[in-house]
Formats: C-alpha cells, sequence, structure tokens
C-alpha cells in the first residue's frame, strides 16, 4: 500500500515537494523510498522532464501492476466478508438519467426488501462517466446504452433497442412517415429531416453525437430551437410541439406529456444498440449484486411487455 501510495502521489503532484506535503512526510524520506525503490528493482519509475517527474514506461507497468494486486485483494475481502456476513454489504449502481426512474420505481424497491440492509448507492452520469468509474472500480455495475464493447467489461444484455426520432404527434413528420416490416416503428428517411427544428443535448452526450452524425453526415440543414441538459427536459419538449429531437428507445410513461410524442425509425444504418448491464472483468459479484443484476433485468424485459403503445 505505501508503494503504491508513495509513487501514485509523485505521478500526480508532478514533484517530490508536492508530492511528501501530500502524503505528510519530508522529501528526504520520499527521495530515499524512490532510490531505495527503483534500485531494488533495477530500473528507473520517473524521469525528470521540464523539473516535473514523469513516469517512464517502466512506472506505467509499475502502476498498473500494482492496482491489479489491489483488485485481487479487494475480490479476497469481499468473498471473505460475503461468506462471514451475508446480510451486510454494499452495491454501487450507476445509470444514465433518462433510466433512472425505471431503476428507482421497479428495481430498488424489489431489491431493498429482499437485502435492506444492503447499503445501496444511486450514481447518475453520462454513460462515458459510469464507464470510467467502472473501470476504476468506483461503481460495482452499470446500465448503458452500447455501441463499443471493451475488454475490461463483461456484458448482460437487456435489450436490443434503436436510436429514435421523437416528434410531437401533429408533426408533418407523422403522416408522412411508411410502415415496414424491417423497423419497429415507422419510418423516415434523412432526407425527410431537411428544415426540421430540433431540440439539442450538449455534445458531450453521446446521443448528440449520434444526433450529429445523422445531420451533419447527410448534411441536412436543420435549425436548433433550444438546448436541454438532459434527455427528459428534451422529450418534454418534445411533447410541447418546441421541436423534434433524437432518443434512445425509452419507456413514455415517465416523461411528462408521453402521449403527445410518436416515435419514428430511421432508415439509415448504425441507428442500433444494446442496453446492457456491465460489470469489470474478474471482479466478484456477491450474491446481492447478482441478484440486483437479475431483477434489473426480468423487471425491464417484463415493463416493455406490459409498455403502452402510443399510437
Amino acid at each position: 500500500m505505501r508503494e503504491y501510495e508513495y509513487v501514485s502521489a509523485i505521478a500526480r503532484e508532478g514533484t517530490l515537494s508536492g508530492a511528501a506535503v501530500q502524503l505528510g512526510i519530508s522529501q528526504p524520506a520520499l527521495t530515499r523510498f524512490l532510490q531505495k525503490e527503483e534500485g531494488e528493482l533495477g530500473t528507473a519509475l520517473f524521469q525528470r522532464i521540464d523539473n516535473r517527474m514523469v513516469l517512464t514506461y517502466a512506472g506505467e507497468c509499475y502502476l498498473e501492476h500494482i492496482k491489479q494486486i489491489f483488485a485481487i485483494q479487494a475480490h479476497m475481502r469481499a468473498a471473505l466478508d460475503d461468506i462471514t456476513r451475508m446480510d451486510r454489504g454494499r452495491l454501487r449502481v450507476g445509470i444514465t438519467g433518462i433510466r433512472r426512474p425505471f431503476t428507482i420505481f421497479s428495481v430498488i424497491p424489489q431489491f431493498k426488501k429482499k437485502y435492506p440492509s444492503i447499503d445501496l448507492t444511486l450514481n447518475e452520469f453520462a454513460s462515458d462517466k459510469l464507464e470510467e468509474m467502472l473501470e476504476g472500480l468506483e461503481l460495482d455495475c452499470i446500465a448503458v446504452n452500447v455501441t463499443k464493447k471493451r475488454d475490461c467489461f463483461e456484458y448482460l444484455p437487456v435489450a436490443r433497442e434503436e436510436y429514435v426520432l421523437a416528434v410531437h404527434k401533429d408533426h408533418p413528420l407523422v403522416q408522412a412517415a411508411e410502415r415496414s416490416d424491417r423497423f419497429k416503428y415507422p419510418v423516415v428517411r434523412p432526407g425527410q429531416l431537411e428544415g426540421c427544428s430540433f431540440v439539442m443535448l450538449g455534445k458531450a452526450h453521446r446521443i448528440r453525437q449520434f444526433a450529429d452524425s445523422i445531420l451533419d453526415g447527410n448534411r441536412i440543414g436543420h435549425s436548433i430551437s433550444m438546448q436541454s441538459r438532459t434527455l427528459d427536459g428534451a422529450l418534454e419538449a418534445v411533447a410541447n410541439d418546441l421541436g423534434c429531437t433524437f432518443t434512445p428507445e425509452i419507456m413514455l410513461s415517465y416523461i411528462r406529456g408521453a402521449r403527445n410524442i410518436r416515435c419514428l425509425s430511421l432508415d439509415t444504418p448504425g441507428t442500433g444498440y444494446e442496453f446492457s448491464l456491465l460489470y469489470r472483468k474478474g471482479a466478484y459479484l456477491p450474491p446481492s449484486t447478482q441478484d440486483f443484476l437479475e431483477m434489473f433485468r426480468s423487471a425491464f424485459r417484463s415493463q416493455r411487455e406490459n409498455e403502452a403503445v402510443y399510437e
């Protein structure tokens, strides 16, 4: 633990003096530690560049392997705790904003009824941030839309969905859309979006990146009527006829004014994605976490089967 804390602090602070202050030890003591550690390893962990301590390739490898050792230790301790105290524990779940109502209303009450002593924390962030936290073992599992898989995660598919266009029920595209056996919703082509007004999310959102790929990729002239920080805010704007927006398939029962919204499929490649539960590859999953994952999948599928269809 000490070796990891000391080397991490030097890498983070960039100077021995700054790291020593952060660690609460003297700079000479930290210098002696680093010299001893590098001497025992037979290689330099840091190089001086513009008066800053920068990790060498060996230093990066050193820290990465110590992280793996800590992950193994955490796995062991979690397993032992699970054996000795089955009625206690914690579960740190990450979700995107649009999935929060489903998780709170449909999954968490069921889980807390079965595991009242489990300390459950719900963390709401954008997908990229959730994946970063899961990789750093700050979360135990996350529920996100997956377009590209990573080797460090295990994936439990929940549903195959698509990005769709959400429009007000009186929008001209509702009448222009055509039915097709290949699509779940009435279909429009990208070219039919020419001149439409859109409610957009910020550029950091994956949905906005998808929207830009459709509109800019097809050189579609359009206007932005307003921007929203959240997808539910954008959809409520659509329900009030303030423009269209791109969205993942969602359970519209959680959106105010949902009966005013119609979903349209896009006749273009790349609209499909997999909604999945992710956990860190190699991480220990206690029975309570495994139960949560299964409860989530089961509740989601049941709700989709009973979901109202707004025509």
